[in-house]
This record gives structure tokens, C-alpha cells and sequence, in this order.
């Protein structure tokens, strides 16, 4: 044999053995996809809001805390995450606007499937946070504090809404009006635990929503920005000053010191008294105006109205006439 021929026959010897070797060898390598022991584990499911009709949520964010996988619903409200571990613990399902759902998963079989229905959280359309001034005869000025909030709820499990402050231990509810359609409050300093109102000027209210689970959301805040202490003065009619029937209204030009519009009432002495006219966004600059509609005979009296941009809010003393 030639050494050519000898190697040749080597080689051939060297590859049957590596062959060989190869078909034996352990597939120990968990992704390894020839390994006997690897395990194909999977997690899916749909998310889906809790109110009717059922909607599919994309782009819901799932946790899978013992591995710190994630993965996101598609458009159709799906979610797939692979795994080759049975170790329990927690799927989490989260989305902006959404209350957060979670389970505890213990591995029964080799698919772990869940639908997951996320309650919306409650959302503040729209909320007032002002202050009411009246004064009164001889020198008094009694005021309170307005709040309404209109707030969305799609699910239809809302229990109670509140305003909070934590640092002034301050945490009261507001009564739901049917008729407006506003969850409303009318407060005095009482009810905040303050000597004058003028202590709330600045600090924040957080507006909380609880649902008839117990869950509680920060939705919103508000603040008071100002009480209008400065009084307005009425200068004609007074004293009921016999006017005409349609009386021109004066008053003493107002400057508090920031943008503001005037609304004027006319009352009848009926009791208990009713609007017999009024007028609304008068402009800053105006210090009268008449009456454009026909008042019958009797006696009258008469408020005007200093309202700031934050709905803020003060009342002169009323002033008295006789329509002849």
C-alpha cells in the first residue's frame, strides 16, 4: 500500500467515526431543537375592554414577571409569549387609561390561555373650582367654594367621586347632580377645617374616583386662584328710585386689578324672589347698561356680578327701585 492510498483509507475512517460520534451525541442544549427534554411552553390570550360592546385593545402591554418577558396586543387584541420554563408566577396585563389586570399562572399543561377584559379608568371631561362672594348688608361678605366635575365613566361602575388634599387631611365627597349631570359641592370654610377660604388660595385638589370594586384613581386636579374681595358699588336706581320700565342700570367703574366681565340681575320682591331680567358678559369697561325689555309695574331690586377667567365670582349689595 502507498502512503497516498493510506491516507486516503484513513480519511475515509476518520469521517464513518465522526458520523458516528455525531448521531450519539447529547442534544443537552436547551435550544437545542433535537433535545429530548426541551419543552415548548406557550402563554396567549386576548385583551378586551370590560364595557359593551366588547372592543379588542391593541397595543396592551403583557408582563411575564419570572422571566421579564413582554409582549403587545395586536389589533385583534392578541398576545403570544413563548417560554421552555414551567416556573409560576405572574401575567400582567397593562394599558394607558386602563385599570391593570394580573394572574397567577401554575402550569397545567404546555398552554396557558387567558382573556383578559380591562376596566377604563374614569375620565375628567371637564371641572370648576371657584369661589362665590356675596355681599350683604351692612358689611358682611359671606363666600363658599364651588367645585363640579362632569366625568365619563364607559364601564358604569363608578361609586363616588371626591376632592383630596393628603397634606391638609382633607378628603370630601361630592353629590351628583341629575339634573346638570355634574358631581357638585358647596362649601364653606367649615367644611375645609380653615378659618377663612382665602388659606385654599393656590393648593391643589386632586379629583379621586372610586369604582364599586373599591379601586381609587387620581383622575385630575384643581386649584382655587382667587377670591374677589373688592366690592362693587351700585349708584343707580337706588333706594327704589322710581324708574321707567325699561331702567338704565349704573354703577361705579370697577378696577380689581385683572380681566373680568360683569353679569347683572333684576329681581321681583316676591318671595321668594325670581329673575325678572338679567344679562351676561357685560364687557369690563362698561359701568351701565339698560334694560331691553319691558318691566311691569312693582318694586324691584338689583345685583351686579364681577366674574373673573377661572369663574370666579363676586356679588354687589342689592339695590332697590319702584317701576311706575
Amino acid at each position: 500500500m502507498t502512503f497516498t492510498q493510506f491516507l486516503k483509507v484513513s480519511l475515509v475512517v476518520i469521517i464513518i467515526l465522526i458520523v458516528d460520534l455525531s448521531c450519539d451525541a447529547p442534544h443537552s442544549n436547551p435550544f437545542d431543537p433535537e433535545n429530548p427534554n426541551k419543552q415548548f411552553l406557550k402563554i396567549e390570550g386576548y385583551v378586551y375592554s370590560f364595557s359593551l360592546p366588547r372592543i379588542s385593545l391593541k397595543n396592551a402591554l403583557i408582563l411575564w414577571l419570572p422571566e421579564n418577558k413582554a409582549a403587545i396586543s395586536d389589533e385583534n387584541g392578541y398576545f403570544k409569549i413563548e417560554t421552555n420554563s414551567k416556573k409560576e408566577g405572574w401575567l400582567i396585563v397593562m394599558l394607558d387609561g386602563f385599570r391593570p389586570e394580573s394572574i397567577f399562572v401554575n402550569w397545567n399543561t404546555n398552554r396557558f390561555y387567558k382573556e383578559f377584559f380591562l376596566n377604563q379608568i374614569p375620565k375628567l371631561d371637564s371641572a370648576e373650582f371657584y369661589s362665590v362672594l356675596i355681599n350683604q348688608y351692612p358689611n358682611i361678605q359671606n363666600v363658599n367654594l364651588i367645585v363640579r366635575a362632569r366625568i365619563t365613566d364607559k364601564d358604569n361602575d363608578l361609586d363616588s367621586v371626591l376632592i383630596q388634599n393628603q397634606s391638609l387631611n382633607i378628603r370630601i365627597p361630592l353629590n351628583y347632580n341629575t339634573q346638570t349631570k355634574f358631581f357638585e359641592g358647596d362649601f364653606s370654610e367649615y367644611d375645609f377645617g380653615v378659618d377663612d377660604l382665602t388659606e385654599l388660595i393656590g393648593v391643589q385638589f386632586d379629583f379621586i374616583v372610586k369604582d364599586i370594586n373599591g379601586f381609587e384613581f387620581k383622575i385630575g386636579y384643581e386649584k382655587l386662584n382667587r377670591i374677589i374681595k373688592d366690592e362693587i358699588l351700585l349708584e343707580s336706581p337706588i333706594n327704589y328710585d322710581s324708574t321707567s320700565s325699561k331702567p338704565i342700570l349704573i354703577w361705579r367703574k370697577f378696577v380689581p386689578g385683572f380681566k373680568f366681565t360683569y353679569n347683572v340681575e333684576i329681581y321681583d320682591d316676591k318671595f321668594p324672589p325670581s329673575i325678572a331680567w338679567s344679562k351676561n358678559n357685560i364687557s369690563m369697561d362698561s359701568t351701565s347698561i339698560q334694560v331691553d325689555s319691558n318691566l311691569s309695574s312693582g318694586n324691584y331690586f338689583w345685583v351686579l356680578w364681577c366674574v373673573d377667567k377661572f369663574l370666579n365670582r363676586a356679588r354687589s349689595r342689592p339695590a332697590s327701585f319702584r317701576v311706575k
